[in-house]
């Protein structure tokens, strides 16, 4: 049988993704490309707004004072510059720019999880599964015929 699967968005690639239900945790992005490219802006943001306050200022220029220190070095005279090669460089580039992770996963008998590569229902959902709150889960008391056992 086929399991279900989610259509979604990349939010750093803006690619369409399927991704099964077996290997779907909330996922927003393609795949490790995206998602890392995203935690690292996000902690150039959270870097930026902390430089912006009094305390990120003084911590930044301690360590640049430290950073200084461990640097210094006496100079009597400067070296010459590096002599640069003579090559040109080549007409064509050898490497190549990598798109995001997902990759063509249309099949004869339906669609494939981009992670794992489970055939899917052709039948996609747009929103996430809803799992069925138990009691326990939701501090409920549980039922009168489980409190009461009767007479």
């Amino acid at each position: 049988m086929q399991s279900s699967a989610r259509l979604f968005i990349c939010a750093g690639c803006r690619a369409q993704v399927v991704i099964c239900s077996h290997c779907d945790r909330g996922n927003r992005y393609c795949g490790p490309r995206c998602w890392q490219a995203a935690r690292r802006q996000s902690q150039r943001e959270a870097a930026r707004r902390y430089q912006s306050t009094r305390r990120g200022r003084l911590c930044h220029a301690e360590r640049q004072r430290r950073y200084r220190q461990r640097r210094k070095e006496k100079v009597t005279h400067q070296g010459s510059p590096p002599v640069l090669p003579d090559e040109t460089l080549p007409a064509e580039s050898k490497t190549r720019v990598q798109d995001c992770d997902v990759s063509a996963t249309d099949v004869a008998d339906g669609l494939q999880c981009h992670f794992c590569g489970r055939v899917c229902s052709p039948l996609l959902r747009q929103s996430f599964l809803h799992r069925r709150a138990t009691r326990e889960a939701i501090d409920l008391p549980p039922p009168l015929s489980a409190r009461n056992p009767g007479p």
